[in-house]
């Protein structure tokens, strides 16, 4: 295993290794894996953020790689399967990986509250909004835009990762937008309101997306860390924490949808 995630159980893929937001906890996780090279750490929020660097701190050396990738459940769910996929002489490349995906799936959410809303920011008048009984709004994570909404609105796909509160926002038909449905259990902390409904559908698999990366050519153009020599994308190398230079050769993900 070379993905650590700072997560959730209810919130990450099957199979995936795991430890809870505190230094401690990491630090016993890394040890676990004994004389493991290339293990990529990837926090959800501030707090395994620092944690993970506090882990780096004790326990030293190159082969542990620091990422923080503070998106909504189901979009952190559909990242770190992509990233399980890299071989581990690839984790470099994690951020290059996690624009791809990105550009390869759509984030969108329904809140009957966006006044604890931090990203993206919604407006005045919509804060105020919230304050209205049976107000709905939606969250385009991928456009980061705020709206006054009934409907989630998102396209067809080939998989669907949803989320929910007990009461639902609005009624969704997740099957529309495509053949697989995964749900996961949330609290709802990341989007701070009551009730809420979060979906992110895959527009290509996976597969097809880290394999786009992986090409030769484009594995050839992208740059290497000028400490540890690992091929890197993204402002810094994430094992070295170092700034990449600047003229590096962009990391391109091989074509999208």
């Amino acid at each position: 295993m070379t993905v650590l995630a700072l997560a959730p159980a209810s919130q990450v893929p099957e199979g995936t290794l795991l430890a809870a937001p505190d230094a401690e906890s990491v630090v016993a996780r890394l040890l676990e894996l004994g004389d493991a090279e290339n293990v990529l750490v990837v926090a959800t929020d501030r707090a395994g953020l620092e944690a993970a660097r506090a882990a780096r701190l004790v326990l030293g050396g190159e082969g542990l790689g620091v990422l923080h990738h503070p998106v909504p459940p189901t979009a952190s769910f559909v990242a770190l399967a992509a990233l399980r996929m890299l071989p581990p002489v690839a984790l470099g490349l994690a951020p290059a990986l996690l624009a791809a995906v990105a550009h390869d799936s759509r984030t969108a959410a329904l809140l009957s509250s966006v006044s604890a809303l931090d990203t993206p920011r919604p407006s005045m008048s919509l804060d105020l909004a919230s304050r209205l009984p049976g107000s709905v709004f939606r969250v385009d994570w991928t456009a980061q835009t705020v709206a006054r909404a009934e409907s989630i609105d998102l396209p067809a796909g080939i998989a669907a990762v949803t989320t929910a509160s007990e009461r639902p926002v609005r009624e969704v038909d997740a099957a529309a937008w495509g053949p697989t449905q995964i749900q996961l259990e949330t609290d709802g902390a990341f989007w701070g309101a009551k009730r809420w409904f979060e979906a992110t559908v895959l527009l290509r698999p996976l597969e097809e997306t880290v394999g786009a990366l992986l090409r030769p050519d484009v594995v050839a153009a992208a740059h290497r860390c000028a400490s540890c020599g690992r091929h890197v994308a993204g402002e810094l190398c994430v094992f070295c924490q170092i700034p990449v230079l600047s003229g590096a050769a962009p990391v391109h993900s091989g074509g999208h949808v």
